[in-house]
């Protein structure tokens, strides 16, 4: 009869080895995810946008991004951000807002979130429609969105 022979692992070297297949596997799996991912998901400047928002036009118009600009009010400096991608305006902010400026400018921030909103509703900025109590200070504040979308516009 054959003697039975026992085989010893030690259990440091068994979740060793357990980690290493699964890293492995995980590592395997990522390489073939992005593979087989097709070229024409990933966006690109000169395409047209594959979003759930594209528009008639084919040639982007911003180039994505997030772009700041400084706006002037009597003393005060005022930080715009803007950030859009290929062909809509996703959000504008005001950045670094102190609450004296807040106090000093009440109706900036309401103003800034009517036009933020028409914008991102694709309203072109020509075309935005001012509130009645707001009109000076959306005027002041829509310059400044022209001035950001300067730097973000596609040059052709």
């Amino acid at each position: 009869m054959s003697k039975p022979k026992f085989v010893v692992l030690k259990l440091k070297e068994l979740l060793f080895t357990a980690a290493l297949v699964v890293l492995g596997v995980a590592i395997l799996a990522l390489v073939i995810i992005l593979v087989s991912v097709k070229k024409e998901s990933t966006p690109s400047l000169m395409g047209p946008s594959a979003g759930p928002k594209s528009t008639e036009t084919s040639a982007p118009l911003y180039y994505p991004g997030v772009y700041t600009t400084t706006m002037e009010m009597n003393d005060t400096t005022i930080h715009l951000e803007l950030v859009c991608d290929e062909n809509h305006i996703n959000s504008v902010r005001l950045i670094n807002l102190d609450e004296a400026v807040e106090t000093m400018y009440p109706l900036l921030s309401p103003a800034l979130e009517d036009l933020e909103l028409q914008l991102s509703l694709d309203v072109p900025v020509e075309e935005l429609k001012f509130t009645e109590g707001s009109t000076y200070t959306q005027t002041i504040l829509v310059e400044a969105i022209e001035k950001t979308l300067e730097k973000a516009e596609v040059q052709e």
